[in-house]
């Protein structure tokens, strides 16, 4: 008996549909001002991970994009 391989997988990309509330002048000033209280501190790295250098997270993001 001969085994094949099924593929469910499409060649389509999904992609959400435009919401024209989002794009609306007054929600994308609200949201960008929400953005403000969500940054990340800029010490993030030299705190959290001081063992990997800034050009090994530079590597790494070139390879994942690569990827």
């Amino acid at each position: 008996m001969e085994h094949q391989l099924f593929c469910c997988e499409v060649d389509t990309i999904r992609r959400a549909y435009q919401d024209s509330n989002l794009l609306n002048d007054r929600v994308l000033q609200t949201m960008l001002k929400a953005e403000e209280n969500y940054l990340p501190s800029p010490n993030y790295f030299k705190c959290v991970q001081k063992e990997i250098a800034p050009k090994m997270r530079k590597i790494v993001a070139t390879w994942m994009l690569e990827v």
